[in-house]
């Protein structure tokens, strides 16, 4: 199992933390129900915020899966424990922005009337919480890998579709979920590259390994996902489900630079993951 030792944790959680306490945003202020103009709204976008209101209210079983992955408990030795509370610190707040998210997005749901009934909302989003989550990876660098990309893949899709959007009060709370996301992303690249620090290229077959299975959150748990996932990705002009794993793909080759002596591997593990989800090849020509 690769780890990361507690000196090289610490100062990633503790960043994070710090920019987080002074990125603060109000879930229902933001969305006064008077300001809102419902009738700006498409049904595409509307399916939209319904499909990404289903996708981040499931956070109760994101958390419980890593906590799982990362548990404080006699069980463990106490250098681990040690490291696994430090992560408790970013794990809750991180928590805590995923299920603002979920509540913001379905709170805009009532204030717009895209649902009519908030009780009925809620029983529809539970019985998809209720579902397990599983993200089917081991080590722990594969579980950062993975956030990796779902944490961009959300960025880009809710800067994308604030773009589209001509309702104003949509597009604010968009632009504050894209902020979120783009803080989460900068901490997972932040935990990768103290991977790569700590463990050189043996983090590479978990990384490719990652990227050669990546699909987003609840894919084979929510009804017709893949029409869902299609339409809502129409309504966002520049979205691509594919630019998260070019972005990995880049940051893969960019430490073929910082470690020349081991710039093979990182060329050829870039490579791979290109070959395996059928992108360009990069303008660097790997």
């Amino acid at each position: 199992m690769l780890d990361l030792p507690i000196e090289r944790l610490r100062p990633i959680v503790t960043s994070f933390n710090e920019i987080a306490d002074s990125s603060n945003w109000n879930r229902f202020s933001s969305i006064p129900s008077e300001e809102v103009l419902p009738d700006l709204l498409s049904e595409g976008q509307k399916e939209a915020i319904a499909f990404c209101t289903v996708v981040e209210d499931h956070t109760p079983r994101y958390i419980e899966d890593y906590r799982r992955r990362f548990p404080i408990d006699a069980a463990q030795d106490i250098a681990r424990s040690l490291s696994n509370r430090e992560l408790f610190h970013f794990l809750v707040r991180w928590g805590a922005e995923e299920d603002r998210h979920a509540q913001a997005l379905a709170y805009y749901q009532v204030q717009s009337g895209i649902v009519e009934n908030q009780e009925a909302l809620e029983e529809e989003l539970i019985r998809e919480n209720i579902k397990d989550f599983d993200l089917g990876f081991t080590q722990p660098v594969q579980v950062f890998t993975y956030t990796f990309l779902q944490e961009k893949a959300t960025q880009i899709y809710y800067q994308s579709l604030s773009r589209a959007v001509k309702e104003p009060i949509l597009k604010r709370l968009l632009l504050h979920l894209s902020r979120d996301e783009s803080r989460h992303f900068s901490f997972f690249v932040d935990m990768l590259d103290a991977f790569v620090e700590c463990h050189n290229t043996r983090v590479l077959p978990l990384i490719v390994e990652v990227a050669s299975h990546y699909r987003m959150p609840l894919f084979n748990t929510m009804p017709d996902y893949a029409r869902k996932a299609v339409r809502m990705a129409r309504e966002a002009p520049g979205y691509s489900r594919k630019k998260p794993l070019e972005i990995l793909a880049d940051w893969v080759l960019g430490w073929a630079e910082k470690l020349p002596e081991n710039a093979r591997e990182f060329r050829e593990a870039s490579r791979e993951i290109r070959e395996r989800n059928h992108l360009s090849p990069s303008v660097a020509g790997v």
